[in-house]
């Protein structure tokens, strides 16, 4: 799926080093995740308390994580953010990888085809293929660049959360 992400340049990457111990790191990491593993059912992203700034899991090597949304936060949804963890020569490296919810990309194809059908049934031979055509058209590239903008926004978001992770841990080290 990710081959097609990046067909239509819906995926960014970023690699990220740093010199702190990767259990430190995953302990700081930790603190700004909300344990989720992204079911239907659980707690509302509303009801997570605000120290978290993202939700989702972190084990020992990699993690899945993506940003909460606030009470009347009607954008686009925030990407998904998967991440591995690995130590090298005494630094930590972190690769990650953004993209969109999978979902809400296909309901939005979902909703054109439905359209499509609907005119048809109502009006049979009438209809002209063009409206039927022209409107789900605008509203499919707009989505595509709000997506886009938000893979761009998630990106330059979570790269500064973790410099403020790996500051916050270096101005410690000097006391």
């Amino acid at each position: 799926m990710n081959s097609f992400f990046k067909s239509i340049e819906l995926y960014d990457e970023l690699s990220f080093e740093t010199t702190m111990n990767k259990a430190e790191f995953i302990k700081d990491l930790e603190k700004i995740i909300y344990k989720s593993n992204f079911n239907i059912f659980e707690t509302s992203e509303y009801s997570i308390p605000n120290r978290y700034e993202y939700k989702g899991y972190v084990n020992k090597n990699e993690f899945l994580i993506m940003r909460r949304r606030y009470l009347f936060d009607s954008h686009t949804p925030n990407p998904y953010i998967k991440g591995i963890i690995n130590e090298e020569n005494g630094k930590t490296l972190i690769k990650m990888e953004f993209t969109p919810i999978k979902y809400f990309f296909v309901s939005f194809i979902f909703l054109i085809v439905f359209l499509i059908i609907f005119f048809n049934i109502i009006f049979p031979g009438r209809c002209d293929m063009s409206f039927i055509v022209i409107i789900p058209l605008i509203g499919s590239v707009n989505h595509y660049f709000a997506l886009k903008r938000n893979i761009t926004k998630g990106k330059y978001d979570f790269e500064r959360e973790l410099n403020f992770i790996v500051q916050k841990n270096n101005q410690f080290k000097s006391y």
